[in-house]
């Protein structure tokens, strides 16, 4: 990840985790991908990502976009342009792409449950008044 990339989060909790799940799915499609212009051009993709999610925080602080969905959209959005990303590659072993993509099924599972957890623990998360970067 980007380290200079700004993420709004909510609230610490949320950037630790955002920042840890972007890292781990790094680790992956790096470890996934056999040319260093495949990974890189991964890293693109995360960096749209991070910008659509900083875009959707914007509209949460105008009430167009409730905080809970937002709180929980970036794995969701991380996972369906991992899959895409994914269809692109050409992998030496079709085996080795199935056992990322559940490799990428796992960490986003626990990431949601990471994200629902951390509204639990603490729940006045989700009615913040206000929007930080990590």
């Amino acid at each position: 990840m980007n380290e200079n990339a700004e993420i709004f989060c909510l609230n610490r909790r949320h950037s630790d985790i955002v920042c840890d799940f972007l890292s781990d799915l790094e680790d992956i499609i790096n470890e996934a991908t056999f040319y260093d212009e495949d990974y890189d051009g991964f890293r693109d993709i995360i960096e749209k990502i991070i910008l659509y999610h900083n875009g959707m925080g914007a509209y949460t602080m105008d009430d167009l976009i409730d905080k809970k969905t937002w709180y929980l959209s970036m794995p969701n959005n991380a996972y369906w342009a991992t899959i895409g990303y994914f269809a692109a590659l050409t992998p030496e072993n079709k085996d080795n792409l199935d056992e990322y993509r559940e490799k990428v099924l796992s960490l986003i599972s626990v990431v949601i449950k990471r994200l629902e957890m951390s509204l639990v623990i603490q729940p006045g998360t989700e009615n913040e008044d206000k929007v930080n970067l990590n």
